[in-house]
């Protein structure tokens, strides 16, 4: 019986996937599949992240992932010995490609699973695995123009190390919204120059079905991202976009690097954004300001061009359109930027606040 605790899984377990809303995660039988408490230290190899620019990045990391309103919390250790699966300890390290098939990233994932006149489930180890090969290019930076999809060509060590964490709570992928447990390198707030990582609505709404709901955790918050739709396991993201009146999304145009959309002064518009609640708590009333800047970090002290209340929910990313007058006292020729910020009043206490502004780029004409 004893040696019951050490069978990975047995003829007579049934191991299954389990949906609740978008999120998606395995079970045993009628169980979760869970760590035996609400925190997990990961100890990351010092070969792989030496101290300091690296270890600051996965350090990072785990903070990112840990950005949620479950009772669940990462910790993190520097470590210099020897790394492996299976070897009772969970761990972050990077190798060859070759060893993990390929992927960007693998986590390795061990769980106990049985059925004795009932299920019993418990996990044993995670170990998050980056592949250090070509042409998979590392970067722990938070400045946009170092990642892939704005000017750079770097993929962000943080949102990846989100995904794989999420697979060490047992989420799987998800295709049917915008979220981490996705296409992670389109999953990233940005606003200025500054790209952060984070876990997301979705994941944030696993973790507490697993987890239960620390309390008093709230955060809502904006993206220039949305769903676009499956690819494979995955779900896709692309860009929020600018549409006109007739619903027909505006011309393109490359605004200092990045693609934005032609507009016309005195032109009504339906400016597009993505909106999560990230906290514990639905959200009603909150305010939304939207913003003309001549540059790309939107504040509320930018020129205010409209406004509107929504309801956040913690049961589906909202992306939502909303129509805009773009002045027509702007200079013509030039680039602009439009934002949105959500809790434009500051009126909900907020655990995290960086993640309230973002913005698309225009072309004035």
């Amino acid at each position: 019986m004893k040696n019951l605790k050490y069978i990975l899984v047995v003829l007579f377990c049934l191991l299954f996937t389990a949906q609740a809303q978008a999120y998606s995660y395995k079970t045993c039988g009628d169980k979760k599949i869970k760590w035996d408490s609400n925190s997990k230290t990961l100890y990351a190899n010092t070969t792989s992240f030496p101290a300091g620019y690296w270890e600051n990045g996965i350090r990072d990391t785990v903070n990112a992932f840990n950005r949620n309103p479950s009772k669940f919390r990462y910790g993190i250790a520097m470590d210099s010995g020897g790394v492996g699966r299976g070897n009772g300890q969970s761990e972050i390290w990077g190798w060859p490609g070759s060893k993990i098939d390929g992927a960007p990233a693998v986590a390795s994932q061990r769980w106990t699973c049985y059925w004795l006149f009932g299920y019993h489930a418990w996990m044993n180890e995670v170990d998050v695995i980056y592949n250090y090969d070509e042409p998979f290019r590392w970067t722990a930076s938070t400045s946009k123009n170092d990642l892939i999809r704005y000017k750079g060509t770097k993929r962000s060590l943080q949102t990846t190390g989100a995904h794989e964490l999420g697979h060490g709570l047992i989420l799987n992928h998800v295709n049917t919204e915008y979220n981490v447990m996705g296409a992670d390198f389109e999953h990233i707030h940005v606003n200025g120059s500054t790209a952060r990582a984070y876990i997301g609505e979705d994941a944030s709404d696993g973790a507490v079905y697993l987890y239960g709901d620390r309390g008093g955790w709230q955060d809502v918050g904006v993206v220039h991202w949305k769903y676009s739709g499956p690819s494979g396991e995955y779900s896709d993201h692309t860009k929020t976009v600018i549409y006109n009146s007739s619903g027909a999304v505006l011309p393109s145009v490359n605004v200092n690097g990045e693609i934005g959309h032609r507009v016309t002064r005195g032109q009504w518009v339906q400016v597009e954004f993505t909106f999560e609640n990230n906290g514990s708590n639905t959200q009603s009333g909150v305010n939304v300001g939207f913003f003309i800047s001549t540059n790309d970090t939107i504040s509320t002290g930018d020129r205010r061009v409209a406004g509107r209340t929504l309801s956040l929910g913690r049961d589906n990313v909202l992306t939502t359109s909303t129509w805009v007058l773009i002045p027509s006292d702007l200079t013509p020729n030039t680039n602009y930027w439009i934002g949105a910020v959500v809790d434009e009043t500051g009126s909900i206490a907020e655990a995290v606040e960086w993640n309230n502004a973002t913005y698309i780029p225009i072309y004035v004409q």
